[in-house]
């Protein structure tokens, strides 16, 4: 179950079931930037920080309404998906693995250390040595030049064709790319919102929030450098800007997921341990109502802060005669 509260920080992450289809072209770019900006239109939170990498996303956001958090996913996910099939010549594939992990950041200090995280996943995945250096979308630019909103261009399903095999490339995707946005005249702002995980932990004063970005920014270098290290060990390169950007949509490409999905983030065992007891009584409770929901038993409503499932269906209407 799914435990969205108002004004929580979340770390948010959802995976391409598989191949490498988030790539760093024009077409792809594109593509990812239209769904977020039409996503975050339909469905509001406050995005704070967030990168694209080709089998995945991670952001860190804080929530508005809780029902807009699912909702967010599921429109970013099922337009991306249409747009990707589109380009694929596929029809109706799965694109994104089921559900999405969004662990809820309990301390400043674990937000620090997920966003810094986030930023530093291109030198950690050997992608490139930096994130100022990585072709693929993300918040950073904006956060570090501060400037938080931009245009972007809604394109239409029915805008994406099939490319032909010989258009698998990168001047086929900019050719691509520059023709669906010639068919569209419609631009959806976008807005990131850097300091918005900084107010939800209570840091409201500038000069606090400016010294929290300048450890974080610190933070991503202290990362890089330590992936620099590694790589120079064991004598490994980063695939680099341009052979990111000549990369070609690959359906076969199975990604190695590890870890598992977490409830919470906090480097405070006892912080943990307590919010994990409060969820699982909570979860407790709303089993113990969806079970009396299917008997038709409606006399309470179910726990705050969780997703009720859909009312039941008692009975069958019979056909008039």
């Amino acid at each position: 179950m799914k435990y969205h509260p108002n004004k929580s920080v979340l770390l948010m992450t959802f995976s391409i079931e598989e191949g490498l289809l988030l790539l760093s072209n024009p077409l792809c770019e594109g593509i990812i930037k239209s769904c977020l900006a039409s996503a975050l239109r339909m469905h509001p939170v406050r995005i704070s920080h967030f990168i694209v990498n080709a089998t995945h996303l991670h952001l860190v956001v804080v929530v508005i309404n809780p029902d807009d958090v699912c909702g967010f996913v599921r429109y970013f996910k099922t337009e991306s998906a249409s747009r990707i099939n589109a380009v694929l010549g596929r029809d109706k594939r799965t694109v994104w693995c089921e559900g999405y992990d969004s662990p809820v950041v309990l301390t400043p200090i674990r937000a620090l250390m997920a966003i810094s995280y986030l930023y530093a996943n291109p030198a950690k995945d050997n992608l490139e040595e930096s994130i100022e250096k990585y072709p693929g979308v993300s918040s950073w630019r904006m956060f570090l030049k501060g400037q938080h909103t931009k245009s972007w261009k809604w394109i239409r399903r029915p805008a994406y064709k099939a490319l032909a095999k010989d258009s698998h490339n990168l001047r086929g995707y900019t050719k691509e790319a520059e023709r669906v946005a010639a068919s569209s005249k419609i631009t959806y702002e976008f807005t990131i919102e850097p300091n918005a995980w900084l107010n939800a932990f209570g840091i409201t004063d500038q000069a606090d929030q400016a010294s929290w970005n300048q450890l974080l920014i610190k933070r991503v270098r202290a990362l890089e450098s330590r992936a620099e290290k590694k790589r120079i060990r064991e004598k490994k390169t980063v695939i680099g800007y341009q052979r990111l950007m000549n990369q070609k949509l690959d359906t076969h490409y199975r990604p190695k997921r590890k870890g598992k999905r977490m409830w919470c983030l906090s480097e405070d065992r006892e912080t943990r341990i307590n919010f994990i007891n409060f969820l699982k009584d909570l979860i407790y409770k709303a089993r113990a109502i969806r079970q009396r929901w299917m008997l038709g038993d409606y006399s309470e409503s179910f726990p705050l802060g969780l997703y009720p499932p859909s009312m039941p269906k008692l009975a069958e209407p019979l056909a008039l005669p």
